[in-house]
């Protein structure tokens, strides 16, 4: 699976958008989430925020990529 990724700063608002190539999905938006007066300092809370959603998107592209194979017993079944 590919991607295309988007950075950039909105606003003074740093943002991040992943599309899948495949379908032209959006597969993840992230934007920096608190007030202007405070853009210089990145929160903890906020880092991990974008963190999830890339781990989950991650995870998803792999669940994607599982094979699942069906075993036959002696009897055929």
């Amino acid at each position: 699976m590919g991607y295309r990724i988007d950075a950039f700063i909105e606003d003074g608002k740093p943002s991040l958008k992943i599309w899948d190539i495949k379908d032209h999905s959006l597969c993840l938006s992230w934007t920096y989430d608190k007030p202007r007066s405070d853009q210089n300092n990145f929160s903890q809370e906020e880092i991990q925020r974008l963190f999830r959603k890339l781990l989950l998107l991650t995870l998803r592209d792999d669940f994607n990529n599982v094979r699942v194979f069906t075993a036959l017993t002696e009897g055929g079944e």
